[in-house]
Formats: C-alpha cells, structure tokens, sequence
C-alpha cells in the first residue's frame, strides 16, 4: 500500500512504505473492523439533489439559495493513498493533490493542511486499464497532463474559466492518451478514468470522465456528487435494473467512457458551494465497489484525520476482497466557509453550465487536435480494452495546432477546391512531379510480385 509522498514519480509498486505521518499524529486503526457495526449519523444516500439544480452563468459568483455572509479564505485538511489491492499485481491507479497557488504537488504535511489560495486546489483520482504496465502509463500520464495545464495556466480569473480550466485540462489529457496509445503498440488499448476535483472562491467544482466518484458528507449524510459513466448507471437511471440488482449485473464493469478511447471526450462539469465542515471523499471503484456508502459515512464522521480515514477505507476494501487497485483522497473543509443553513441540507449532483462565449476571459485554448478515426465508441469494454485494436499508428504531425478542427475530412457546407501542390506551378514541376508518381508505383508493384 502506498501513501504517495509524490506522486509524480514512476508508477506505484505492489508494496511500498506508507508516508510517515507528521509529529504527533495518531496511529490509525490496524482494521476493517474500526467502521463495522458502528451506531452512527443517519445515513442519507442520493447521489442527486432533491431540489433541482441550479444551472450555472459565466458570472463571478454562482450562488445556491440564499448567499450565506462569511469571510476569510478555505482552509483545507487532506490525504490521499492508494493501495495494489488483493489480487492485482501492478497497481494502474494514481492520484493528484496540488496546491496551485504554493506550485505544491506531493502529501508532504506542507499540504496536508493549507490555505486555499487564489491559484486554488486540485484532487484528482485517475484508474488506469490495459494490462500489463499500460494502464499506469496512462494514469500517470493523465495526472501529469492535468496538473501541468492547470499549474501553468495563471490565476483563474472567474469560477467559469477555472471550471472551464479543469474541462479542457481533462479533455486535453485524454488526446495525448490516446496519441501515445496509437503510436506505441505495446500501449494499445490503454486508457484512464479521471475524476477531477477542484476548490476554488469556497467552491468545489467537478470533472467527470468514467466511474470513479466523488462523494461529500455533510449534516450526517453522504451523498454522491459525480454521476457514473457506465452501463450501470445508465440502466438504472433507465428504470431497466435496481441498485440491489446492478451489484451482481454480469456487466458492471464497462464504463461507457474513458481518457485514451477516442481522440476526445465529454467531460460532465458539476459544482456545489461549500460549507464549513464539509468531508469530501474521491476514489476508484476499487473502493467505492467493495465498501457500502453506510461504511463510509462512519469511517469519515468518526475519523477526524484523513490520514485514518484513508487507511480504514482500504482496509476495509482489502478485507472484502481487494479485487481491485484501491485509491481514495479525504480532504476536510474549514476556515471562512459559510456555516450550514436551513436548507443546506439538500444537496448533491448539481451541473455546472459554461458561458456560451468560451475564453472571453482571456485564456488560450489548450485542447490538441488529434488527426485519425476514433477507437471503438462509447459502449465498448473499455475497462477490458487490451482486446480492441486500434487504428494504425498516426503521422508524426498528428498533433494540429490548436483550433484546428479534428477531422481531417471537409465538413458539410465547405466547397474549397482541392488541387494539387504543383497545379499552379511551372509545367516542368507537374511532370516531374507525375513521372516520380509512376516510378513509385512501378517499384511498389515490383515489391508486391517479389
């Protein structure tokens, strides 16, 4: 098991030393059964509002129900781990915790607890898929691609172009994913979920892509705040399957989307406004899958440290069975949040709308375009994807410039004509240009019949 003290550096091992904890900090507890059979809070369990949601405007502030005064910057308490699980033998998950503001990127106690500052923080949980080392690669590759568009692209100005930020960020990650996978044969089929959270101006602001979650405890309750991205899911929001049903459906493992399947993704944008005392929980479905929401909701109201709130989560994980790579992230909110108010009680899935003019805030857009036909289309087993062939590998210059669009084809409505690159030049070209033509043909047939 790993409590990363950097996680920039090369893919986990099976069995690493956990960070030690800071001077004075508690011993968390050895086992699963710290959360077991435990009276606790009442458990509310949802994983959309009650109300409906609130549909964000590319102002300043977008505020839910009554704007609540308060002052002073949020301050955080957090830590991540990520553990081999089990039964695998690498561990394909990572994760990220940054303070953009200090340009801090580690669990180091230099940001276990901080001031969110004008830059903002970023969590993320990405659960790489393909076999063998590939899905490492493309975690990390995920996470690295993340943090360095989001470290590198100044102070946000506004809530919509810091939502918009971690949007194209995750978008843009999933093209060069998806580039490598094409290029490097021994990386084909790999690809990543990429749950991205980030704190900015006392609001938490999500990005969606497959089925790893995030959850927020507030009031005694737990409810789920991403929406999954897979056949599940969708099958229940449906009506087709129940929740009781969809734990032993024999397809519970596809995901409908995933960085590094396509050349670009749609990432679900959601919000909500914090409030002082919320518990903000991201993980794989390595956890999310083995530990019911009850379990989590006492781990993290009867832990006070997140440090111990993580351990007892993979505990438990490991003790149900371990099946898969377990990471989760637990980050505790205070400082000048507003504190709850009536009402404050109804939460959860809320989207997050961007403004119809994009960049009007002067950011560059960052997304690459990527030349090629597309992997197999959302509804495939991703999460076995080792089995899908991709295309044959792109030209060097796959990469546009950005702005370009990403189909090299003409789209409907343009009438450019197409010529060739020496028809308006010298005629000595055009027959020089021709006669290489069959001379290539010539000895391409020649090849073909030896």
């Amino acid at each position: 098991m790993t409590d990363a003290s950097d996680n920039t550096a090369a893919p986990k091992e099976p069995e690493t030393t956990a960070s030690p904890a800071p001077t004075g900090a508690a011993e968390p507890p050895s086992g699963p059964t710290a959360a077991a059979d435990t009276a606790g809070p009442s458990i509310e369990i949802s994983s959309e509002s009650s109300a409906s949601p609130a549909p964000s405007t590319a102002v300043e502030t977008a505020p839910v129900g009554t704007p609540v005064v308060s002052s002073g910057p949020v301050e955080v308490r957090l830590f991540g781990r990520t553990d081999v699980g089990m039964i695998r033998e690498h561990n394909e998950d990572n994760f990220l915790i940054a303070d953009l503001t200090q340009r801090l990127r580690n669990v180091k106690p230099e940001i276990r607890t901080h001031t969110v500052g004008t830059g903002g923080t970023l969590f993320a949980v990405c659960d790489g898929m393909g076999g063998a080392a590939a899905g490492e690669v493309a975690s990390q590759m995920a996470v690295d691609t993340i943090y360095d568009l989001m470290q590198n692209s100044g102070e946000p100005r506004s809530k919509d172009q810091f939502a918009r930020r971690i949007s194209e960020a995750i978008g843009e990650a999933g093209a060069r994913i998806y580039l490598a996978a094409k290029t490097n044969r021994a990386q084909r089929g790999m690809g990543t979920t990429s749950t991205v959270a980030g704190v900015y101006d006392k609001t938490l602001f999500l990005g969606q892509v497959g089925d790893s979650r995030a959850y927020l405890v507030r009031a005694g309750k737990i409810k789920q705040l991403t929406k999954d991205q897979s056949l599940v899911a969708k099958l229940i929001e449906a009506g087709q399957l129940t929740e009781a049903e969809a734990e032993n459906y024999e397809h519970g493992h596809i995901i409908l989307q995933a960085l590094g399947t396509s050349d670009s993704v749609a990432v679900d944008l959601s919000f909500i406004d914090l409030r002082d005392g919320d518990v903000l929980m991201v993980c794989s479905d390595g956890l999310c899958g083995l530990v019911n929401s009850g379990q989590m909701l006492d781990v993290l109201t009867t832990s006070e440290e997140p440090m111990d709130c993580c351990k007892r989560l993979t505990d438990l994980a490991n003790s149900a069975g371990g099946h898969d790579n377990i990471t989760v992230i637990v980050v505790r909110f205070g400082g000048g949040l507003p504190k709850l108010e009536p009402g404050d009680e109804v939460f959860g899935y809320q989207p997050w709308i961007l403004s119809d003019e994009p960049h009007h805030d002067g950011d560059a857009k960052v997304a690459s375009r990527i030349k090629g036909a597309d992997a197999p289309p959302p509804g495939k087993d991703v999460k076995n994807a080792v089995s899908i062939r991709p295309p044959a590998p792109a030209a060097p210059d796959a990469v546009a410039p950005a702005g370009r669009d990403k189909r090299p084809a003409q789209r409907a409505g343009d009438d450019e004509e197409i010529t060739l690159p020496v028809s308006n030049g010298p005629r000595y070209a055009l027959v020089a240009f021709l006669l290489a033509l069959a001379v290539g043909l010539l000895l391409a047939a020649l090849y073909l019949i030896k």
